[in-house]
């Protein structure tokens, strides 16, 4: 029975390890907000708070790739953005000045954010721990007066790598 008992425990022991060397969490998450209209004299603002521990407490800095897409996925701006703990950082995109947008025009846009921004090099050790987390939101608000139009949450998560923009881009 010890025996029995002892094989038991190995085995236990060696699918904890194989469980272990086979979940290693996510290298990069992309989430993706709802398709929203945007007109002449709006605009369309990706915010990202990092929900982190303020100072004195030990927080971490997040790093994120935030984007914007056209209807068609084509890619209208990026930036990535360092957020420390307790603060947000934001993205706009101008239907005038980014988009040339006239009175008698409309686009379709979607918000991206990916943390980390850039993937780790291959055959680079996995990360141990799971990426930080943005909180994220798109709003579209009158740029002449200021007041919020509409807020979608940016939490629907996507396949990577085919929505993850090259961060060569840069906006603003």
């Amino acid at each position: 029975m010890y025996k029995f008992a002892q094989g038991i425990c190995v085995f236990a022991l060696a699918a904890a390890g194989l469980y272990g060397q086979t979940s290693t969490p996510p290298a990069q998450v992309t989430k993706t907000s709802p398709v929203v209209g945007l007109a002449e004299g709006q605009t369309a603002q990706l915010n990202a708070l990092n929900p982190g521990v303020v100072p004195p407490a030990m927080g971490e800095i997040c790093t994120g790739l935030l984007a914007i897409y056209d209807g068609q996925g084509v890619l209208l701006k990026s930036k990535t953005v360092s957020v420390p703990p307790g603060a947000s950082m934001w993205m706009d995109v101008d239907s005038v000045a980014d988009l040339a947008l006239r009175s008698d025009e409309r686009r379709e846009i979607r918000a991206t954010i990916t943390i980390p921004p850039v993937l780790p090099p291959a055959g680079s050790t996995p990360p141990t721990k799971p990426p930080c987390k943005l909180i994220s939101n798109l709003e579209i608000f009158d740029a002449l007066s200021g007041r919020t139009l509409v807020t979608l949450g940016v939490a629907h998560v996507v396949p990577n790598p085919a929505a993850t923009p090259t961060p060569t881009t840069s906006g603003q």
